[in-house]
């Protein structure tokens, strides 16, 4: 099985030309941690999944903390957290106008493997994720989610309600939108509300960092 100091040595052994190796050890560190972390407290995991995790991480810990350096976001990127910053919204809502903004950009635009926004007010945090869009289906116009499923071209979830749901309102607070950089900036940010407001950010998870890292500013 793969040793912990074995991934690491993998981690910082190799830097892309003009990349800061110190930047970029820095980074491979964190994000090593983080999912060193999350693996360590995920209940009944196997030991095969746990190994082929663990063998695989070096890779997508690279690719991510390389993107992360080489990513022209329009945010503040924090090496020591493995993060980008930029200053929070009072609230996350969605504006008259992104629907129809939605649908231009996915009818003439938008690209299978497109990184987009998911903006969830279900439940009593509201947050924003990240997503990559797997289908396009313009005659019916809908677009589908590797994560979140089906939304209609205005933006709204079209997945069926489920058996534990409260019904279609559950649906209708789970929104994609058009991946302009304001509507990312929560998402990239791990931005979170209560009914109170503002809340400490979350933080993203390996798999949102190396979409995050797609997008094309």
């Amino acid at each position: 099985m793969t040793q912990q100091g074995d991934i690491f040595q993998q981690l910082t052994s190799t830097t892309s030309v003009g990349v800061s190796s110190a930047a970029f050890a820095e980074l491979c560190t964190a994000l090593y941690e983080r999912e060193l972390s999350l693996l360590a407290h995920q209940p009944q995991v196997s030991t095969g999944l746990l190994q082929r995790r663990l063998q695989s991480l070096p890779y997508h810990v690279k690719n991510a903390a390389r993107g992360m350096l080489e990513n022209e976001a329009p945010y503040t990127l924090d090496i020591q957290n493995a993060s980008w910053q930029t200053p929070q919204k009072r609230q996350l809502a969605i504006s008259s106008t992104q629907p129809a903004k939605l649908q231009k950009w996915l009818g003439r635009q938008a690209r299978l493997g497109d990184t987009v926004p998911i903006f969830d007010l279900r439940g009593p945090i509201h947050l924003a994720r990240l997503d990559s869009i797997d289908r396009i289906d313009r005659e019916q116009q809908r677009v589908h989610c590797n994560m979140h499923g089906w939304f209609d071209f205005s933006g709204r979830c079209i997945e069926p309600v489920g058996e534990h749901s409260t019904g279609s309102s559950q649906n209708d607070k789970l929104w994609l939108l058009k991946p302009d950089s304001s509507n990312l900036a929560p998402a990239f940010c791990g931005h979170q509300w209560n009914h109170k407001g503002k809340v400490d950010p979350r933080t993203l998870s390996l798999r949102e960092v190396l979409l995050a890292t797609t997008v094309d500013f």
